[in-house]
């Protein structure tokens, strides 16, 4: 039997069993089996087995391209986390390996804008280390009384898993195993997304909308990058729940019998994702609301344009009663019993299910209204509608009252559009376009707009079955909120691309029907493919694994952080120390240094940033002393490339001038201060700057503040400060440690000629009694002034009893240059520190470049 003969008994079998199955059917397939048969080259049955392998093949490439990307970032944070510092020993020294070895310092460079990373990280190595499920206070900001945390539990959850099977596969404690699982857990959550989504869309819509979703989550640009490898944070898991809060819903709108359950479970999945985060997603809940509405007026008549009787009016309420319960039920689990009661907005409350619950009687009585042509209302439903527009106003109301913004608040990472290196960040769309014009990252993030096109033109069109206009009319929904918020908050573009993943899916199965050609569905993705090139182009990493002379300016501050995180914890007291310093860098010191901070930019941490703030902004030293003490800061640390504790001087003073910070900057130091010179190297694109550390301190006199500012300013190469310091301890011709300072500067300066005149002053003053007066680290300078002076007996003597005093803390008191010094004098003149231990410490507490001087 021929083939068209085989086709046509195939067909005469599916109209004998399929009694809507016509006779002109039947001729339509004979007439295609004909033609595919009389093809010279294809085999009738090898086209559809090639056409579906082919879009099987698409979901595979997305999977490469995604796994492609993030290997090379994964590559590229581990070669510079491996980059070594360069103002101690390294991890060889004792003083290093004991502390990492606990885990208290992290090696890993945070990639792109990292503060809520290091937050995410901070908050689950506390989790595992107390034993707490959901993590409540910290105590490593508002110093030293912490704040809560209302922030929710699953991202935690998820990273803590992540962390969990690291840390069983490699045997690691838990601290390095949640720095290590930081650089999969987002990554994998991505795949995650990938494989469960395109599943389901093969699932329910099949082929066609399953390749058009991989390739568009794959290539979706800023949403591409909001998985990074290194930066954990919970924008992935936010954006999965909006996607998954609409496609359930467009799976039920031609359910039949399942429509409830599928209604129910979108329900679900979208008061999950209020527990993740209200700001995300109460616009994709308003969305859908939007998009129902538009869809219960094209309900009104079919798409032959004749008048129908009411449509079945969605399951809005069975939608609703999923949501209210899911929100309740992750209330109760994220804040049962202790921490219940409070009105904080920004996170789940009851008060988002209640108002849930009013949108969906206000749906279902709003879509069974348009689709109603009778007027007038019943009682019933005016009781009904009076009651959902009380609970929809509760919100509202509740915000107001409580002069909280909830879903509304703005922070500073809305600002941004992603989380990569020398990200865009702009007050707004318009500001960025402005500013930057037309550039490829302007078009690679809007061009996707325009698929909102083809999703009109099938609303509109009546050709097209009801149903699948229905399903994108309320995926429409949500993409034109998402649009009105991202042209005010660049971060809310990740929450367009995700909307726009569903109605990617409910056009693509809309131009799948018998009413769309083969040229409208080639059309479609022609634009699929142009609109999403551009992102995909920026998606792929374009700084090579090994490019260490192209560092970023984030790497590079990420090193200098690491850096200074470990000089502090090392050079700290015991118990470690409570800085006053930038917010960014109050995070990071936390992070890679386990020192505790005050003022940083999360809600949460109101009250230590108005410490912060108050202290900066103190208008005497005396007021700034007591608020010090009050807050146990040990260390003030000023990078010359953050203003911020300016800014804080503004906040609270109105004005710079007369605050704190502006004495600090004018080097006004009170005698309580010491500065101590953090050993800075030249860095490519940062040539110039510095980082000003001062340390909290007692007994000390203004002739030793100003001795040690002039050491401070000649070990920081800044000659002409360090002149003018020498000048103003000339007021104090009389004292032995002024003296040895201002020799320090002589030296410095090659002014020859007065230094031998100062030596001889101070060798006129020197005297037992006078060396006994001066702190251990002035009679360490003095024995090296001594010595450069060629008084070497008496710099042995001085060294020799120094040396006999030396314990931990004089050790870490001392400045890298004086402890060199110590060092090299005490080779020099054929002493040494005789405990071993205290020996390996001053080795340690050196830079790798001076210690290697010792090894030789």
């Amino acid at each position: 039997m021929g083939g068209a003969s085989k086709s046509f008994v195939k067909a005469a079998l599916l109209a004998k069993w399929n009694p809507n199955c016509s006779f002109h059917n039947i001729f339509v397939r004979l007439r295609a089996s004909v033609k595919i048969v009389a093809s010279p080259t294809i085999p009738a049955r090898i086209v559809p087995r090639l056409f579906r392998r082919v879009w099987v093949f698409i979901p595979l490439l997305a999977v490469a391209f995604i796994s492609s990307n993030t290997a090379r970032r994964i590559q590229r944070v581990r070669y510079v986390s491996g980059l070594a510092g360069w103002s101690l020993a390294g991890p060889a020294g004792a003083a290093i390996s004991s502390a990492e070895s606990a885990g208290q310092l992290p090696t890993m460079i945070i990639s792109g804008d990292g503060n809520d990373s290091y937050e995410w990280i901070d908050q689950t190595k506390q989790m595992f280390a107390r034993g707490e499920l959901r993590v409540r206070r910290v105590d490593y900001e508002n110093a030293p009384f912490g704040h809560d945390v209302n922030s929710a539990s699953p991202y935690r959850w998820w990273l803590g898993l992540v962390a969990w099977i690291s840390h069983r596969v490699s045997g690691q404690a838990f601290d390095p195993s949640v720095e290590r699982a930081s650089l999969f857990a987002d990554p994998l959550l991505n795949l995650l997304l990938l494989v469960s989504t395109t599943l389901f869309v093969s699932w329910q819509f099949g082929a066609l909308p399953t390749a058009v979703f991989s390739i568009a989550l794959a290539t979706l640009y800023p949403l591409s990058v909001g998985f990074l490898p290194g930066a954990p944070n919970d924008q992935g898991l936010k954006v999965a729940f909006g996607v998954w809060s609409v496609l359930p819903i467009l799976a039920g709108i031609n359910a039949g019998r399942r429509q409830r359950y599928w209604f129910f479970s979108g329900g679900v999945v979208g008061g999950l994702g209020l527990w993740i985060g209200v700001a995300s997603e109460v616009p994709v809940l308003v969305g859908i609301g939007l998009g129902a509405l538009i869809a219960a007026f094209l309900a009104r008549q079919r798409s032959t344009g004749t008048p129908a009787g009411p449509l079945n009016t969605l399951a809005w309420r069975t939608w609703a009663i999923g949501g209210a319960a899911a929100s309740l039920s992750a209330y109760m689990i994220e804040f049962f019993p202790s921490h219940m009661g409070t009105w904080e907005l920004r996170v789940i409350h009851p008060i988002y299910g209640l108002s849930w619950l009013g949108l969906g009687e206000a749906l279902t009585l709003a879509t069974a209204r348009i689709q109603r042509t009778e007027s007038g209302w019943r009682i019933r439903e005016t009781a009904i509608a009076a009651l959902a527009a009380v609970a929809v106003s509760g919100l509202p109301i509740a915000m107001r009252c409580t002069h909280n913004e909830g879903f509304l608040a703005v922070e500073l990472s809305m600002l941004r559009l992603t989380r990569l290196p020398n990200g865009v960040a702009a007050q707004n769309l318009l500001a960025w376009i402005i500013r930057d014009g037309l550039s490829t990252v302007v078009w690679a993030t809007v061009l996707p707009v325009l698929l909102i096109g083809p999703a009109i033109w099938l609303i509109v069109r009546h050709k097209i079955n009801l149903g699948d206009r229905i399903s994108v009319a309320i995926a429409i929904g949500p993409v034109l909120v998402a649009l009105g918020f991202a042209t005010r908050q660049l971060s809310w573009w990740n929450g367009f691309d995700a909307a726009l993943l569903a109605l990617a899916v409910a056009v693509s199965v809309a131009l799948r029907g018998p009413a769309s050609s083969r040229l409208s569905r080639i059309a479609w993705l022609c634009l699929v493919l142009l609109v999403l090139i551009p992102g995909a182009t920026q998606a792929v990493p374009y700084v090579k694994a090994d490019e260490k002379n192209a560092l970023e300016g984030p790497e590079v501050l990420g090193l200098i952080e690491r850096d200074l995180g470990r000089w502090l914890a090392i050079h700290a007291s015991s118990g470690g120390g409570v800085i006053l310093a930038p917010a960014d860098t109050t995070i990071a010191l936390y992070y890679y240094g386990g020192l505790r901070g005050l003022g940083t930019l999360d809600w949460e941490n109101r009250d230590g940033l108005q410490g912060a703030v108050r202290i900066a902004s103190a208008t005497t030293p005396e007021e700034a002393l007591d608020l010090i003490d009050r807050r146990g800061v040990t260390l003030i640390v000023i990078p010359s490339w953050d203003s911020q504790l300016d800014t804080f001087a503004r906040l609270g003073l109105g004005q710079l001038k007369g605050s704190f910070a502006y004495r600090l900057h004018s080097w006004a130091l009170p005698t309580w201060l010491r500065p101590v010179p953090y050993p800075l190297p030249i860095i490519g694109g940062f040539e110039g700057q510095s980082i000003v550390v001062l340390e909290r301190i007692d007994g000390q006199d203004e002739v030793t503040l100003m001795s040690r500012m002039a050491e401070y300013f000649v070990e920081t190469d800044n000659l002409d400060l360090a002149a003018s310091a020498g000048q103003e301890l000339r007021r104090f011709p009389a004292d032995l440690g002024a003296l040895v300072a201002r020799a320090r500067v002589h030296i410095a300066r090659g002014e020859s000629d007065a230094f031998a005149h100062t030596i001889d002053s101070l060798l006129s003053l020197l005297s037992d009694d006078r060396e006994r007066t001066l702190a251990w680290d002035r009679r360490v300078s003095l024995a090296v002034v001594l010595a450069q002076g060629k008084h070497i007996d008496r710099a042995r003597a001085v060294l020799q009893r120094c040396l006999a005093e030396v314990d931990d803390a004089k050790l870490r008191s001392l400045t890298t240059g004086s402890l060199y010094h110590l060092q090299v004098l005490a080779n020099i003149l054929g002493m040494e520190i005789t405990d071993p231990r205290l020996h390996q410490l001053a080795l340690d507490l050196l830079p790798s470049n001076l210690r290697s001087r010792f090894d030789r």
